[in-house]
């Protein structure tokens, strides 16, 4: 991916005649669960049509998503993904989650790999370090990327997603993430469970946070992934943004913010896969 790329125009409004109001949700024969999370969408990747939608456009803290508007901007300042990099002290700093150590070097694909399958908040720092741009400086371009998108509601405040002033909605997660799914080394990352790297001093086994990818958890009969992150922090709740794929070809991004636990988070999402995977072409647009 050189440059960058036009989002495809999501529209979160269903027709006028079935457009229901916010607080109540429409009732449907192929529906028969309830999302827990403040703001969810699903998106038919091959029509355009937005398959259910719940406040998708409300404003919210999203974690650790922040990471892929991280790696969005870094990748269209093409970086040598080559290069290996030490670890700072101002790195690990209150860096809450992290295997990576003060001093350790690091070669910048293998951080892409912790800090988007791990959810590796040092290897999303040394990323930004990476540019060569000042963490000021990375911010405001992470934001000139977002408006370059077309992410108009999006936000960011640093590049990990612990500062809960990164905000987007459930459209602009859509969008963010079929976008890092056109660069190839991203969509690599995005699609790995599982991955082991080398550093000068010991060898990093990381899988990933998506806990629908993990051994018998996987829906494999109906669906697999094409790309996913997570994201938790306490002011933002549990949140995750998927892109889906059925046997037969069709193909979904769904997105849960604001989850109320990690189950439910997980729960929410499989249903939503599910169920919109298996009535694809048979269902209206579905407001909850």
């Amino acid at each position: 991916m050189t440059g960058l790329l036009l989002v495809p125009a999501i529209d979160v409004a269903a027709p006028q005649s079935s457009d229901p109001p916010a607080s109540k949700p429409v009732a449907t024969r192929d529906m028969s669960f309830r999302v827990r999370a403040k703001a969810a969408l699903i998106l038919n990747m091959q029509s355009g049509e937005v398959l259910y939608r719940k406040n998708p456009m409300a404003r919210l803290s999203v974690a650790s998503i922040t990471k892929l508007m991280t790696a969005v901007t870094l990748m269209n300042m093409n970086p040598d993904l080559s290069k290996r990099i030490q670890i700072s002290r101002q790195d690990v700093y209150r860096a809450n989650w992290t295997q990576l150590k003060y001093r350790e070097k690091v070669v910048v694909k293998d951080l892409l790999y912790a800090a988007l399958i791990s959810s590796d908040n040092v290897a999303a720092r040394v990323l930004a370090r990476v540019s060569g741009l000042s963490n000021k400086e990375f911010v405001e371009r992470m934001n000139q990327t977002a408006a370059s998108l077309g992410l108009l509601n999006s936000r960011f405040t640093e590049p990990t997603g612990l500062d809960a002033g990164n905000v987007s909605t459930a459209v602009d997660c859509a969008a963010l993430l079929w976008t890092a799914l056109q660069n190839d080394v991203l969509s690599e990352v995005l699609t790995t469970k599982e991955y082991t790297y080398s550093t000068d001093r010991r060898v990093h086994n990381i899988k990933t946070t998506n806990r629908l990818l993990r051994g018998d958890q996987a829906d494999d009969d109906l669906w697999e992934s094409i790309g996913s992150k997570t994201g938790y922090i306490r002011k933002a709740g549990y949140c995750l943004v998927m892109r889906a794929r059925s046997q037969s070809g069709d193909d979904v991004i769904a997105v849960v913010l604001g989850g109320v636990s990690s189950r439910t988070r997980f729960a929410d999402m499989r249903r939503l896969l599910n169920w919109s995977l298996h009535n694809i072409g048979q269902q209206e647009h579905i407001g909850g």
